[in-house]
């Protein structure tokens, strides 16, 4: 009985077990699987959030600690992907109801938000933002509209190339490595060379598929729809596309930061107090929505040094990958031009971070811990911003005189101009510490506002930022830094390096020549400016006077150790090698050192190989495009090889210690079969067009000397050869970084600039060529200007000439206009200029055909390359001209030239306007112990006095002389210390002020 007893207690207990142990099963399961979002909820309500912290960005301040490039704090609004997400008490995810409320009440306090969905709704129609990127890109570089990717790329290089950027053997280079060659020169085409992708057309190909999108040719409205539709996000149906887009807005910026969709996402920006308080009135109904503080960049002087500041914008698309992967967030803002790029791993700061825990409403409940963000190292510059703000002044002031006349006021006294240019648009100057090679001042314009690139440019400003005449070189462009990417020639400044490699050789300062007026070299004129002007001369001159007056025929004489009146020689025997050689010694075949800081394209020394070398290729150029049809036995068409064979050896003549005249020419061009109706002129094109000129002669030499022919250098690169002669003989580094320094000043990183000995043969030569520039600015070219200066001065001016004619706007109609002029019927030659370019086409189209067989042909080639050649092969090669102004016009030009064999292009282009010589000056001061050397140029100013102006300006400022308050009137120019307790007021933001009223 008692063991009948104990059995059944074992039995309840066992059942009481079992109906527990069956009670939590069945409640795991309606946990994990009925209630399982409410639980989750719970649970995420539980848990730990890291929430980023964006650090300031390091501050740039000139070289006194003023402030020139900083932060505003802005009230931003955020979103946190995971929060939206939540679901409300039915059950239902509140993400796309956050989500267009959001926006709506953006859009009613007319707030901009960032809105990156790649699919514009406008009038009904749709269409994709990758599309209109390219469209804006070629329209933004000339590009035309229907070439492709790779066909864009060639046509930028082809445009590099005309501008001097690239050369013609650049081209031959593989794809990769061209593109490397134009990100060094500055250029970022968005195109995937690899892929001969645009970046957006990858984009959007990427995006597509993103969302199981596999036809990427599908249309913009169809992709809308299918977004809008798809399980991902389950919009209401109800609702219109517009609403639709405005959610897709929001979860299509949150989806794309892929794996950290747990960080928030700025939605926008610098709002008003009043959406503020909206957003915290409905923060029940905003689940996730946040407003923040955060600092964005500010540059509270605007346009003021923006060449050497640069800009920060979002990361371009075609370097998104490569940020990334060095722990950058995808709306995260990156330097992309001048101090702002080069020092971007120093400028930008250590983003922290805090751990919170949020309620139901994604609002924070309680701050569980705080890493602090770290802010960017401060660089300062050397730039003086009061000595920025006269250069700037000025520099404009005197643009503006020489476009426009009136008056340059100073304080130095008024000067009314009456001599203008209407093209002088532009202009730059620096002013350097010459013994240290810091950089003071320096100056490009038209300059732009930076400010307008920190949160994107509107194509509407972008567009203003552009050339107004893409087709003219020297048209004025506000994003370029002329004083390190505009070289020019330097005209009677270069006079200084001439007399150097003569005094060093062996002449004396006072030889002296009874200074002719001209030379005459066949039937050219070499003459003087005054012979020029009034058929005069400056009489008895030694090189004192030479400097002083810019006697071209005395720097003729030196350059070619000859007196050309028949009179003594000079005593050093030199030519143009070693004018040339001095030209290096100067720094003028080098960069300045500036390319590590902002851009630079430095000019270079010529080289007499150079223009043999570029000659034969013109030559050939020329002759297999005439010669197609001049042989009597073979056609270009026909026998190829055998006609590049021919025309190689016609240019092979070049090579000759003396070069064919025109009988020998004729007699071996005829030997070669070529047609006897066409000997004649074949002969006189190569002798007279090329021949004549393929290697060095006394007339490059005479250029050389003075400025002119091939020289070609930047202000900075003149700057830094003036600092030469100035301090001594020795080529300094130039920098406008002058150190950089960490938040707690722990960590001070001094940039010390480079120096180097020339090797003279005897510096005190150095001395004769200063003593030349203080007549200069006492009695010579720079009198009017320096007379009275209360520092003495050393000065030398120059005008350059600049050959040929400014190209049109838009050279096809220019053509037309002037058709009749021609002796051509204007109908007649536009139909031969369309046959011509396709004929063109079709011949392009079979060489492109026969240099893919020849690849596919290569045991080495990269499987890509293969695949991409064998593709092109199968679709068909077509070679298509772009459909461009210029391309149409050099066609146009070329259907003229066949219809009217007799006309030149001087007759074609008589009706255009000639460029204006250009303005330039160089000086240094205190005359007898230098400190600071200027350097200006004002493109096609056509007079030396407007950058004289400009430079006195600046050396007033820079010797206190002019009358204005300096806030750093006792600072020690050259003073590299720190007070770690004096910041700067600038550098103290008040929070509140920063609101939108």
């Amino acid at each position: 009985m008692e063991e009948k007893k104990k059995s059944d207690r074992f039995s309840i207990i066992k059942k009481i077990i079992l109906t527990v142990f069956v009670f939590i099963i069945c409640k795991i399961l309606y946990m994990t699987t009925i209630k399982h979002e409410h639980y989750n909820e719970l649970a995420e309500n539980k848990t730990y959030k890291k929430l980023l912290i964006d650090a300031p960005r390091g501050e740039i301040r000139d070289r006194y600690g003023r402030l020139l490039a900083g932060n505003k704090n802005l009230f931003t609004v955020k979103i946190s992907g995971d929060d939206i997400k939540k679901t409300d008490s039915n059950g239902k995810s509140m993400a796309n109801d956050i989500a267009l409320k959001t926006i709506k009440l953006l859009e009613k306090n007319n707030e901009e938000y960032v809105d990156e969905f790649p699919i514009v709704i406008k009038n009904g129609k749709y269409s994709y933002t990758f599309d209109k990127e390219i469209r804006e890109y070629k329209e933004q570089n000339n590009i035309p509209k229907d070439l492709n990717a790779k066909e864009s790329f060639y046509y930028l290089v082809d445009k590099l190339i005309a501008e001097g950027t690239l050369s013609k053997e650049d081209k031959r280079l593989e794809a990769g490595k061209l593109q490397s060659k134009l990100n060094e020169n500055g250029y970022y085409p968005p195109i995937l060379v690899s892929k001969w992708m645009f970046t957006e057309e990858k984009n959007k190909v990427d995006w597509l598929k993103s969302y199981k999108i596999e036809n990427t040719n599908i249309n913009a409205k169809q992709a809308f729809k299918e977004v809008r539709n798809s399980k991902l996000y389950e919009i209401d149906k109800n609702l219109s596309d517009q609403d639709a887009r405005k959610i897709l807005v929001v979860r299509d910026l949150i989806k794309s930061q892929g794996y950290s969709q747990y960080n928030p996402v700025t939605i926008a920006q610098d709002i008003n107090e009043k959406t503020i308080a909206q957003i915290e009135e409905n923060a029940i109904e905003l689940v996730g929505v946040s407003v923040v503080i955060e600092p964005v960049r500010d540059y509270p002087n605007k346009s003021l040094a923006s060449h050497v500041l640069g800009y920060v914008g979002k990361i371009p698309s075609n370097q998104e990958k490569s940020y990334l992967e060095k722990g950058y967030m995808k709306d995260d803002k990156v330097g992309l031009s001048g101090v702002e790029k080069s020092y971007e791993k120093v400028l930008k700061g250590t983003d922290g971070h805090k751990m919170v825990k949020v309620d139901a409403f994604g609002k924070i409940t309680q701050e569980i811990s705080v890493k602090e963000p770290k802010s960017g190292d401060t660089v300062y510059l050397s730039l003086d911003k009061d000595l920025q703000e006269v250069a700037e002044e000025s520099l404009k002031q005197a643009v503006t005189v020489a476009r426009t006349g009136g008056v340059f006021k100073s304080k130095f006294g008024n000067k009314t101009v009456s001599q203008t240019s209407a093209n002088a648009k532009s202009g730059a100057v620096i002013a350097i510490d010459l013994n240290t090679g810091d950089v003071l001042a320096s100056a490009s314009y038209p300059d732009f506002d930076p400010n307008k690139f920190v949160t994107g440019i509107s194509s509407e400003d972008y567009k203003k930022l552009q050339s107004e005449n893409e087709n003219d070189m020297l048209a004025a462009r506000p994003l370029s830094n002329l004083v390190t990417q505009g070289a020019f020639q330097p005209g009677s400044t270069f006079k200084l390096i001439t007399a150097m490699a003569a005094l060093d050789n062996g002449l004396s300062p006072n030889y002296a020549i009874n200074d002719p007026g001209v030379i005459r070299l066949g039937n050219r004129n070499f003459a003087d400016y005054t012979w020029h002007k009034t058929k005069s001369n400056h009489g008895y001159t030694n090189l004192y006077k030479a400097i002083q007056e810019s006697c071209n025929v005395y720097f003729y004489t030196i350059a070619t150790g000859k007196n050309w009146t028949g009179k003594p020689d000079p005593g050093a025997k030199i030519g143009a090698s070693d004018v040339l050689e001095y030209a290096k010694l100067f720094g003028l075949d080098e960069s300045t050192g500036l390319d590590k800081e902002i851009q630079e394209s430095e000019g270079k020394v010529p080289n007499p190989g150079d223009k043999l070398k570029n000659t034969k290729i013109t030559l050939k150029s020329a002759l297999t495009k005439k010669m197609k049809n001049y042989f009597t036995d073979i056609t270009k068409d026909k026998d190829p090889v055998e006609y590049e064979k021919r025309i190689d050896e016609i240019v092979s003549w070049m090579d000759e210690e003396k070069t064919p005249g025109r009988v020998e020419a004729m007699n071996r061009i005829a030997k070669l079969k070529v047609k006897e109706d066409k000997v004649e002129e074949v002969a006189d094109l190569a002798v007279f067009s090329y021949f004549n000129f393929a290697k060095w002669s006394t007339a490059d030499t005479f250029n050389l000397s003075i400025g002119q022919g091939e020289n070609a250098y930047t202000p900075a690169q003149m700057a830094r050869a003036i600092a030469a002669i100035a301090n001594g003989g020795n080529l300094v580094e130039l920098s406008v970084v002058d150190k950089s320094v960490s938040t707690d000043y722990s960590d001070v990183d001094i940039d010390d600039n480079k120096k180097q000995k020339i090797k003279f043969n005897n510096d005190d030569n150095l001395k004769e060529i200063i003593k030349g520039m203080k007549l200069v600015s006492t009695k010579g070219t720079g009198k009017g200007v320096f007379a009275n200066f209360p520092e003495s001065v050393a000065v030398k001016t120059g005008t350059a000439e600049k050959s040929g004619k400014i190209p049109t706007v838009e050279e096809y109609q220019y053509l037309l206009k002037h058709m009749s002029s021609y002796g051509v019927d204007s109908k007649e030659a536009e139909k031969l200029a369309e046959s011509m370019k396709k004929a063109r086409e079709k011949e392009l189209s079979k060489e492109r055909k026969a240099e893919i067989k020849a690849k596919l042909e290569k045991k080495d080639l990269k499987e890509d390359e293969r695949k991409s050649l064998e593709s092109e092969l199968k679709e068909g090669v077509k070679v298509k001209l772009e459909n461009s102004d210029k391309v149409n016009a050099a066609y146009l030009r070329k259907a003229i030239h066949e219809l009217n064999p007799d006309i030149t292009d001087e007759k074609i282009d008589s009706y255009k306007s000639d460029y204006g010589s250009f303005g330039w000056g160089v000086a240094f001061a205190p005359a007898d112990n230098p400190e600071i050397a200027v350097v200006s140029v004002i493109p096609q100013g056509k007079s030396s006095a407007y950058p004289l102006l400009v430079m006195r300006e600046i050396l007033g400022s820079y010797f206190g002389l002019l009358d204005k308050d300096k806030s750093v009137e006792s600072t020690d120019k050259s003073s590299k210390n720190i007070d770690k307790n004096k910041l700067s007021e600038e550098g103290n933001i008040n929070f509140t002020s920063q609101m939108k009223k």
